[in-house]
């Protein structure tokens, strides 16, 4: 292999590898939905900006 192919495979994994590990912090990081039991819940969660005081 030339030094030219082998310096575009490189980069093309980097390029690969680094999408992956882009998408995957994404999917992960998401917190909208939060079911630990798997069931789900019946509504989904209001932000707590949106919540208003009972006086």
């Amino acid at each position: 292999m030339s030094g030219g192919a082998i310096a575009f495979m490189a980069v093309s994994w980097i390029g690969v590898l680094s999408l992956t590990v882009w998408s995957f912090k994404t999917l992960l990081a998401d917190k909208k939905h939060f079911d630990p039991d798997g069931v789900g819940p019946l509504e989904p969660p209001v932000p707590p900006h949106a919540k208003t005081r009972k006086s």
